[in-house]
Parts: C-alpha cells; structure tokens; sequence
C-alpha cells in the first residue's frame, strides 16, 4: 500500500518564439502539447511539465504560459537535452519550479493536513498558486483520496495543497517515514478495521480465488494483509468445512468491503461461483444486509455488485481477473 509518492517536476521556459518552442519538445524530446488538467491527471513521477511562457513575461506563472508540454523524462535529462540541442536565442531562460508529493488520505480530513502544515511550516493554497509561488527548492503536498498507483485526477485532489519550503528530497523522506501516523490520524476514531476474509471453493481452486481477492485489494490499497492460513468453519454442530483466510487490516468500512467481495463471488453469467465471507471483530457481515438494499434478486444484485467492483478498478487488473475467471472455466 502507498502512502506517499512523487509527481512530476515542473519546468518554465522562456522563449521570443512560443510556437517553435513547443515544436521543438515535441519532435526532438517526444513531448506531448497538453492542457493544464490534462498535464495533471497524465504526468507520470518521473515526467517533467514544461509551460512554455513569452520571453517579456516577467513572472512566470501557469496563467502566463502560451503552451504545456509533457515530457517523458525527467527535469535534470529535460535540461541536459535542451543545452545539447544548441537552441541559441529561442531559449531565453530556464526556470525550475517546486516538486510535487502526492498524499493519500483515507478521507476529506482536512485536520491531518493542518497537522502536516503546522509540522512543516507550510502554506495552504490552491494547486495553481502553489505552482506559481513554488522555487526549486520547494515542495508542493497535494492530497487525495485515490489509490497512489494510478494518476490523480484534478477533481480528486483535496484542496488546500501545501508548499512547503524544503528540497524534495528531504521532504520524501520524511514524509514517507511519517505518513503512515499521518494516515491514521486521518481514520474515523484514528483505527484501522481488522477483518477476516474466509474462501469457500467447492472446486477447491482456493489459489486461483486468493489471487482474484490480492489482485483487488492491491488494486484499490485497500489495506495490509497480515496473514494468510487454512481455518475451519463449524458452521453446524458436529460439522465444519475448511476454508481459507485471508486477514487485513483496513481503511475501509466493513459494510464497502462486503460490497467488493460480493462483486467477486460472481461470473459474468450471474453464477455464484466462491463464498467469501467476511467477519469484523466477532461478527460476520451478513450478506443480506447488502442485498436487501439492492432492488433486485440476490442473482442479480451479485451482477450489479461485480460492475460497481469493476468500475473501480484499472483495465490491467481487469483483464488479469478475466485471465484468471477463464482458468476457472478450465479447470
């Protein structure tokens, strides 16, 4: 699970010629002509995003940039390549601006972040304002409630950002040490929920149904498994079935995570072809108080279930659980 990561360096480029700028970024360094949001929700951690902004501009700032171009290099190979490329006067001058630390919360707790701002002396601002204050040797905190392994959307980033006036480097470093307090801080009652995930398998394809469930839960972050053992089930006097558990600590409420275990107890024919079962502290979360809330069958309400799972996560990890569901079929 990610806490922290990096995001893409920003890089002012002052030029007489916008225009044949941009053209340069595009053919000689790949570059790619984007709009802000788009810069945003596309930037890899090791892109760098060029606004390319007139040579008379005196403060460089988003608003005053003529063209954004993603780059997928880094900043220190961005200006090596360009002083390489012997632009002579079209290149005015180069200005690094702040690196970029994206967060995960587990919600919009906006505490958390006055607890990182006071702990670091940062300022609250908005993405933009903070791009265009930022120097080099700035750090800009952008919050979200999003998985870190894929790209933040602009709409999901939680607003204020912080500028925090320390190298990125040393900022990474602390923060990766600290996010996790972070984290929990942000919880609901400051606690991670343990849960216990139980597999029943008829077919005994126990191996096949642990990696659907990993794939999810590594898909979503959703949380830290903490072991994985056969148990038995005596759901019955003088009766019991084995099963195989799965035991996480977790962000999400019991009654979600029901929700996505519901959607992977399904194919896509509507067929239930696994039990998962799931029990939080001594309870089990009863399927029913899912269902009912559904207004339809059981049948279809575990179709529905599995879409709203699906939507949710990458096309990677849903082409890998379709790989896997045609195993099944084989097997």
């Amino acid at each position: 699970m990610i806490f922290v990561r990096t995001g893409p360096r920003f890089l002012f480029l002052r030029t007489p010629d916008t225009g044949k700028l941009k053209d340069v970024l595009v053919k000689k360094l790949s570059g790619l002509p984007v709009d802000f949001t788009e810069a945003i929700e596309t930037a890899g951690e090791s892109d760098t995003i060029v606004l390319i902004v007139p040579r008379e501009v005196e403060e460089a700032k988003v608003c005053s940039a003529d063209h954004i171009v993603l780059l997928p290099i880094g900043s220190s190979v961005t200006l090596s390549k360009l002083i390489n490329l012997q632009l002579g006067e079209l290149l005015a001058s180069a200005e690094l601006g702040a690196g970029l630390l994206v967060q995960r919360l587990p919600q919009k707790n906006t505490r958390v972040i006055d607890i990182i701002k006071e702990d670091y002396q940062g300022q609250a601002l908005g993405l933009i304002e903070a791009i265009n204050v930022g120097k080099a040797d700035d750090t800009i905190v952008v919050f979200t409630g999003d998985p870190l392994q894929k790209t933040v959307e602009i709409d999901k980033v939680i607003e204020p950002c912080l500028l925090i006036h320390q190298p990125i480097p040393q900022m990474y470093t602390e923060l990766r040490r600290e996010a996790v307090r972070y984290f929990t801080q942000s919880l609901e009652n400051s606690e991670w929920y343990e849960v216990r995930i139980n597999i029943y398998d008829a077919d005994e394809n126990y191996d096949i149904h642990t990696r659907r469930l990993e794939l999810v839960l590594e898909d979503l972050e959703a949380g830290l498994i903490l072991a994985e053992i056969w148990t038995r089930d005596h759901a019955l006097a003088l009766f019991s079935v084995a099963a195989y558990q799965i035991r996480l600590f977790t962000m999400i409420d019991p009654l979600e995570l029901k929700t996505l275990l519901m959607g992977l107890e399904y194919d896509e024919n509507g067929r239930r072809f696994v039990d998962m079962d799931l029990y939080h502290r001594r309870s089990k979360i009863d399927w029913g108080t899912i269902a009912k809330k559904s207004p339809f069958g059981r049948k279809k309400s575990g179709l529905y279930y599995r879409g709203e799972l699906f939507s949710r996560l990458s096309p990677q990890t849903v082409k890998k659980l379709q790989q896997l569901e045609k195993e099944l079929k084989r097997s």
